[in-house]
């Protein structure tokens, strides 16, 4: 077997593992900041659509470079690290080898998808908001409730993957993460009519 191919097996679920992790955070924390979002947007009287898109949309850009850059950084250490052991394992550098160019090439890849994943949850949940702009929808309040639910069911999806991932009720664990985030959006929605 070749140097390549055992780079390519051993990194591929390491690779998987940490797309996994550091995505579900960053879809839940995008998704929960939207979610306080909308709920301002819900309920207030008066809300302006272009305030509520740029709040949504750069409240998720921020989140992207945030977890882009913190993703990128841990795994470039966490890179190094497992080079130097490797190095020591091997008894001889490593750098420019396949090896590194894999640890590297993993490194761009999850920071590129984490930085992405606020993005998609804009995405979804501005469409109705963008459809009232657009004078499809009746008023922004019903477009924030429309797009509430659609961050509900951002969560209720990533939720029944990881259950499915584990192979033991999808539904039970897509069900209870949807429970937090409904109740999260209630206790927001309570905060936003008491101030």
């Amino acid at each position: 077997m070749r140097l390549g191919e055992i780079v390519r097996r051993a990194f591929a679920s390491d690779l998987s593992l940490v797309f996994r992790r550091y995505f579900v955070n960053t879809l839940f924390d995008s998704t929960f900041v939207v979610l306080g979002i909308l709920a301002a947007t819900a309920l207030a009287p008066d809300a302006d659509v272009h305030f509520a898109l740029g709040a949504l949309f750069a409240a998720c850009l921020a989140i992207g470079i945030s977890t882009g850059i913190s993703v990128y950084e841990a795994e470039h250490t966490e890179g190094e690290i497992r080079m130097r052991h490797l190095e020591r394992a091997m008894l001889s550098p490593l750098k420019d080898t396949e090896v590194d160019l894999a640890i590297r090439a993993s490194r761009y890849a999850v920071s590129f998808v984490n930085f992405l994943a606020p993005l998609v949850v804009a995405g979804i949940t501005a469409t109705p908001i963008l459809l009232f702009r657009a004078g499809v929808l009746p008023n922004l309040s019903t477009a924030a409730w429309i797009s509430s639910l659609l961050a509900m069911g951002i969560i209720f999806a990533a939720g029944y993957f990881l259950g499915s991932l584990s192979g033991r009720r999808p539904w039970r664990k897509a069900v209870r993460m949807t429970a937090v985030a409904a109740l999260t959006f209630a206790v927001l929605l309570t905060i936003e009519r008491v101030l």
